[in-house]
Order: C-alpha cells, then sequence, then structure tokens
C-alpha cells in the first residue's frame, strides 16, 4: 500500500507550533508523517504564513527555531505560478486557500489536513480534520 500523502494547512502548523487548545489531535497527525506513516507537506506560502502570525505571539527566533525542526519533518511544496493562476479561477472563495488546494492537487495529495474544511469547499483535493485523518490512518 502506499503512503498517503496529507499536505497541511496553515491552522494545523499554527495549532503546534502555539500550543493552541485542541491542538493535540494536529500533533498526533504530524507525530504520523514523523514516523513516515504518512508523508507530510506543507506549502511554501504556509511557511511564510506561520511566520507572519506567531511572531507577534512567540518570538521569531522561537518561531524560526521551530518551522526549522518541523520542516525535518514535513516537506515543503513550492508555490508555481501554475498554481497561483489555477487558483484564480478554482471557485475557492479564500486565494489562500485555493493555492494551497492548487498545491496539494499538484503534488497527488490525498487530503488537505485543516480545521477549516468549509473553507476547501470546490477543492480537487478532499479536506479533512485531523481526527478524521487519525481514523483513517488508523
Amino acid at each position: 500500500m502506499e503512503t498517503m500523502k496529507l499536505l497541511l494547512d496553515t491552522n494545523i502548523i499554527v495549532d503546534i507550533l502555539s500550543g493552541r487548545d485542541g491542538c493535540a489531535d494536529s500533533l498526533k497527525v504530524l507525530k504520523y508523517c514523523e514516523t513516515k506513516h504518512a508523508l507530510g507537506y506543507v506549502s511554501a506560502i504556509t511557511v511564510t504564513d506561520v511566520m507572519y502570525i506567531l511572531r507577534k505571539h512567540i518570538s521569531p527566533d522561537m518561531v524560526r527555531d521551530a518551522l526549522l525542526t518541523m520542516l525535518l519533518i514535513v516537506d515543503v511544496v513550492d508555490v508555481l505560478s501554475s498554481d497561483i493562476r489555477r487558483a484564480f479561477s478554482c471557485g475557492i472563495k479564500d486565494f489562500e486557500d485555493a493555492v494551497q488546494a492548487m498545491c496539494a492537487n499538484r503534488i497527488c495529495a490525498d487530503y488537505i489536513v485543516t480545521r477549516n474544511l468549509k473553507d476547501f469547499h470546490g477543492s480537487p483535493v478532499l479536506s479533512v480534520s485531523p481526527l478524521d485523518v487519525l481514523e483513517i490512518l488508523k
């Protein structure tokens, strides 16, 4: 059986690095990626967005170090001009989510793991919650 590919949405990474309520399931998903029971990916925009979001709450050095550690577990998917172009016309309302979905589609991800399922309505890649993907991985 081929290893499942998961694109982790920005909110999943923010959950993990900030310890937000409900981060336990997100952390378990990351652990599956760490142990190679799933292949984890984040888009390049996730890295920049997480740095921007968390620098207001955590020191930039701590965020950088946490991201560098996380990048030992997940791979970064570059954002291509074709992803941007397709995101404009894919029907997903939030542009950042549209770009995420196009990146997930290009790498043939099995799922986008997110807490905001409704944001990916119209995505070519199915979005699932961390709890849902943990059930699938069992």
